[in-house]
């Protein structure tokens, strides 16, 4: 007759083999549930997907070389390490990752933790440096319908839209074009160095004002920092004829100084939303401070070593993808979920036969003491 012990060998297996299949009972109760604002993180990433292909398609026939080691997808989007209009270093890695549609999706979940909604102005900030992020947050503008008045600095950082042929002014204005956005820059600046492209070559710096001639952009050439920032502010505000107040936030894509002041406040900013930042004075202000110290609320994405990536992270960006994932992959979009009653429950009932092995092994060693005389006696 068999007796359950938990010394013997087919009692093990027995409590392995239940355990095996309660372990699979719980796990198949897993049901994935679309994360809130699904729609519109689907919506926003398969728009940009299509945007990708739009200035694909545009680039193409004049791009003079595709590099298909440091742009494997053949976005595009991934510039060349010099070119003349190169304002500073960059992080090859950190503009691949950007080019994942996805990171629309997580343009669109910010925005709804900053509280914006339909309407909403937004003062933006942006260089060419990331144009994948410059393109997903003009879809999440566009799929949550706010109100976007942009300044942007066109020089940029390594790979970069740093081909003087197709600058960030020049994608904005295929998308416009074709009918994909109602807006785009409303001014525009060389970049690099004190926002005057003192970084950059005579050369460099007369092809970034040809680009901002040939795309009708208002420019900016400002002879000090200090006027780069107040000049920029008076451009938000008049945009819409009241104070920064008439702004839902300032949303800062890339490293431009004028956005964010001294190059050391990169590093004490936040990334992605805050709603008021430190009271520390700065080295130097930036646009981003003028409008905190305002009370609006501050979107930031600058490259900053590993807070940037940490930033993908959160949001379930893959730093180094395989390939660009498709549109509505990942936790951005759906979250999986175990019955808990069913994990309960499977619990419950291995529980109860361990228990019941125990209880049966106590019982018969004490019957066992009973049984043997005292040596004593």
């Amino acid at each position: 007759m068999f007796k359950p012990s938990l010394k013997s060998i087919w009692t093990l297996l027995v409590l392995s083999l239940v355990s095996y299949g309660l372990y699979n009972w719980a796990e198949f109760s897993r049901v994935e549930h679309k994360q809130p604002h699904y729609d519109e993180k689907l919506e926003a990433a398969r728009l940009m997907e299509n945007w990708v292909a739009l200035l694909r398609e545009a680039k193409a026939p004049e791009a003079a070389f595709v590099d298909v080691v440091n742009d494997p997808d053949r976005t595009l989007l991934i510039g060349q390490k010099h070119t003349p209009i190169t304002s500073t270093e960059g992080n090859h890695k950190a503009k691949l990752a950007t080019t994942n549609p996805n990171t629309a999706a997580m343009m669109v979940q910010i925005f709804k933790e900053a509280g914006l909604e339909k309407g909403d102005r937004l003062a933006v900030g942006m260089t060419g440096s990331f144009p994948g992020l410059n393109l997903a947050l003009l879809a999440a503008c566009k799929v949550l319908e706010l109100e976007p008045v942009i300044i942007t600095s066109v020089s940029s950082s390594w790979y970069g839209a740093n081909d003087p042929d197709f600058t960030w002014l020049d994608m904005e204005r295929v998308l416009v074009d074709n009918g994909q956005v109602s807006f785009r820059s409303v001014a525009a600046s060389i970049g690099g160095a004190d926002d005057r492209g003192r970084s950059l070559s005579p050369e460099g710096r007369a092809l970034v004002r040809a680009a901002i001639e040939r795309n009708g952009v208002a420019y900016l050439n400002p002879e000090t920092l200090e006027q780069a920032v107040l000049g920029r502010i008076q451009v938000y505000k008049d945009a819409v004829k009241e104070s920064l107040r008439g702004y839902r936030a300032y949303v800062n894509v890339g490293g431009g100084v004028v956005s964010l002041g001294h190059p050391d406040n990169a590093n004490v900013i936040p990334l992605g939303f805050t709603r008021h930042l430190s009271d520390d004075n700065p080295p130097a202000k930036g646009v981003v401070h003028y409008f905190s110290d305002s009370g609006v609320s501050v979107v930031n994405f600058k490259y900053v070593p590993r807070r940037f990536g940490a930033l993908l992270a959160q949001y379930g960006i893959p730093w180094r993808p395989s390939r660009v994932p498709q549109p509505g992959e990942g936790a951005l979009f759906v979250e999986g979920r175990y019955d808990l009653r069913v994990v309960g429950l499977a619990v419950a009932i291995m529980t109860i036969l361990v228990l019941v092995v125990i209880r049966f092994d106590l019982r018969m060693q004490r019957l066992g003491e009973a049984a043997t005389p005292d040596e004593h006696l």
